[in-house]
């Protein structure tokens, strides 16, 4: 008798670049186009705002840090910027 084989899933290592580049389609125009978030746990857009303002306060100064410094960045300011502001200058 073959008995089915249990389904193992690789523990997945974490860090803040990788959950940054995760979050960058969200903080540029609202949406995880991708679906990049499923592995932090917001596979619905209405998940991903529930966290937008936490990920943005903790992430969004290295985000707008790397979005300035690319030489082809869109002329438009991130959606994040727009609508919670800049979490550099946060006191």
């Amino acid at each position: 008798m073959n008995v089915p084989v249990k389904r193992r899933y690789g523990k997945r290592r974490t860090n803040d670049a990788a959950e940054l580049a995760a979050w960058r389609d969200a903080f540029l125009h609202r949406w995880d186009f991708f679906r990049d978030l499923e592995e932090f746990g917001l596979g619905t857009d209405e998940a991903v705002a529930a966290a937008f303002p936490e990920a943005w306060a903790r992430l969004g100064g290295a985000f707008l840090d790397q979005f300035e410094q690319h030489p082809s960045r869109s002329p438009e300011p991130p959606y994040g910027l727009v609508t919670y502001g800049d979490p550099r200058n946060a006191s």
